[in-house]
């Protein structure tokens, strides 16, 4: 429900609009998605166990001592006494000695210690943070007595270090909509979500990010004495390894790949509107280049750009479904850009090269990796074109579509000169070599021709200190630049117009010869003067002539990033990527 200030009338118009609007253009995806993150049921502990006198229950040893430490656990959970969390792990030991015992079984992941011992992680997690016990950068504090003792936190299968441990959240019975596929396993141990949180986003990581990871309680492998086997938090990395090797045999790890996305979807708030429509009011943190993942040296990043109306998560499913792929993990590297959608997709194009030439000098100052010469990006709608900027060559002609004069005879204060001539000429970055366009509109599309299209460029507000600035460059230099340049600074929507001059010389602009082009289109929708379409972006506008291949999907402009056949078609293409890099590779050699 609207707040009381948007029932103002003005106000409640122009909200209609905006709604209006983006439904429209965005598919009507929801505006904001924002909600909790369930936690994992736990076992009931028999507080019997507490009043009765009998130390040893029906079963083994191990097995009875792990019921009585866990109701012990539970009661001091209940009583909010931070003695549960020793319990807890008291539990999970004896699980885990009665685990080894039973090594031989088929199954051991479904037996009873094993549900014990996944609901005492689970509470060990949940309880150990609360009472500041647990430091997944560290490890567990334990009190027994004996003292305090601290049960170490080691790390399998990560390209990143402990210090990216700042907090752990068990994976619970979640749904999302928005995956097409959850890819999990059952197994030993319980996978978590960890955060790794920041101050600022100044590494070309996000503030925020998760990972998925499987915690497992166990005695250290090796021996510290004859009769001793200390007992460890381990960390696995499911996109690395999917089994655990107990007492020489290989079990299945308890696996969810897809639960770091489906966490971010469900708890993120969204406001892409709010970017569409305030541009300027995006945070500086909030947009721009980042790496979802630590850079390694070899894997080939491939760079996700979202549309108009949109932001990074619109390629939730094509994260999910590269995560689950062992091939991809081993070859390949996800990095992402997001940017405000109201501003000029010129200006955004220019920032992401500036930010490619940037990420390249900070993770590799001394030009040894040639997997960033084979960067892949993906561009959904608007970010095609973005991504086409990429690798296109300016020359004069882009700034001729909207100037009588060249750039050198044009007054202009300094400032404004440097961000124009950013914009306005560039040549093809050396780190792209493969494109890849989804439902593109390379053309433009009718609807930003449309009341719909003229309604959300109107909508969007431009900065004081844009519209100063362009006052002037207009004064100084009278009767320079056309009708389309005059009016106002062109928003993204208003480049989108099929008879923009300046969209049409972007379409005309050369492009560097050895990248592969390839798109994927939408299709199956009728739109009126333009033929067949995906609602948004006509067939005859998303075709590129020179595309190595052309896909066409069944699917509605705001769907494409989820769609099965897309995301089949994107797989297919980076292994042949992969492929061809490795032959480029061998040659050299």
């Amino acid at each position: 429900m609207p707040s009381m200030e948007y029932c103002k009338p003005k106000n409640f118009l122009r909200f209609c609009s905006q709604t209006l609007l983006l439904c429209l253009l965005g598919g009507c995806t929801s505006l904001l998605r924002h909600g909790t993150w369930p936690a994992p049921p736990l076992v009931q502990a028999d507080s019997k166990i507490l009043t009765q006198r009998v130390t040893v229950r029906p079963g083994s040893w191990d097995q009875s001592q792990a019921e009585i430490a866990y109701a012990l656990a539970a009661d001091a959970s209940q009583r909010e006494d931070s003695a549960c969390v020793d319990h807890y792990l008291e539990a999970a030991e004896h699980c885990w000695r009665e685990i080894e015992s039973r090594s031989q079984e088929k199954g051991i992941h479904d037996c009873y210690a094993s549900s014990i011992y996944r609901s005492a992680l689970n509470a060990l997690v949940i309880e150990g943070q609360k009472y500041k016990r647990l430091d997944p950068k560290v490890g567990l504090s334990i009190k027994s007595q004996q003292g305090w003792r601290l049960i170490p936190c080691v790390y399998y299968g990560f390209d990143r270090p402990p210090d990216d441990f700042n907090s752990l959240f068990p994976v619970g019975p979640y749904a999302t909509k928005e995956l097409n596929q959850i890819y999990r396993q059952n197994g030993l141990g319980v996978p978590v979500v960890v955060v790794r949180s920041r101050s600022n986003s100044d590494d070309f990581h996000r503030k925020t990010s998760t990972f998925p990871a499987t915690l497992v309680v166990k005695h250290h492998d090796e021996k510290v004495s004859p009769n001793e086997r200390p007992l460890v938090l381990e960390f696995h990395n499911p996109l690395d390894s999917s089994s655990i090797v107990v007492q020489g045999i290989s079990t299945p790890l308890a696996i969810d790949k897809s639960a770091p996305t489906a966490r971010v979807l469900s708890t993120t708030r969204r406001n892409y509107l709010g970017a569409f429509l305030q541009p300027s009011s995006v945070a500086t943190d909030d947009s721009g280049l980042f790496m979802l993942e630590p850079y390694v040296a070899g894997k080939i990043p491939v760079i996700l750009v979202h549309g108009l109306l949109s932001d990074r998560l619109t390629w939730a499913n094509v994260v999910n479904e590269l995560r689950s792929r062992e091939w991809y993990g081993d070859r390949f590297q996800v990095w992402g850009y997001q940017y405000p959608t109201g501003e000029p997709f010129l200006g955004t194009a220019s920032k992401l090269r500036q930010q490619l030439e940037a990420i390249s000098e900070y993770v590799d100052p001394e030009a040894t990796d040639p997997s960033l010469d084979r960067v892949v990006m993906i561009g959904h709608s608007m970010g095609g074109l973005i991504s086409k900027m990429q690798i296109a060559y300016s020359g004069d002609s882009l700034w001729n579509a909207i100037s009588e004069l060249p750039f050198e005879a044009v007054t202009i204060e300094p400032a404004i000169r440097t961000k124009l001539k950013d914009a306005f000429f560039f040549e093809a970055s050396s780190m792209v070599s493969r494109v890849i366009f989804v439902g593109t509109p390379h053309r433009g599309s009718a609807l930003a021709q449309r009341a719909v299209g003229r309604l959300g460029s109107i909508l969007i507000e431009e900065p004081a200190e844009q519209k100063k600035a362009h006052r002037k460059l207009l004064s100084d230099n009278p009767g320079v630049f056309s009708g389309e340049f005059s009016n106002r600074v062109p928003t993204s929507v208003d480049l989108l117009e099929p008879d923009s001059p300046l969209l049409q010389a972007m379409d005309r602009l050369p492009l560097e010869p050895s990248v592969k082009l390839h798109s994927i289109i939408g299709d199956g929708r009728w739109m009126l003067g333009n033929g067949d379409s995906d609602g948004v972006v006509p067939v005859s506008s998303a075709t590129h002539g020179g595309a190595t291949s052309e896909k066409r999907v069944p699917g509605k402009h705001a769907d494409l990033t989820s769609d099965p056949e897309m995301i089949e078609e994107l797989l297919r293409i980076l292994r042949l990527h992969w492929e061809e890099a490795c032959r480029e590779q061998d040659s050299l050699n």
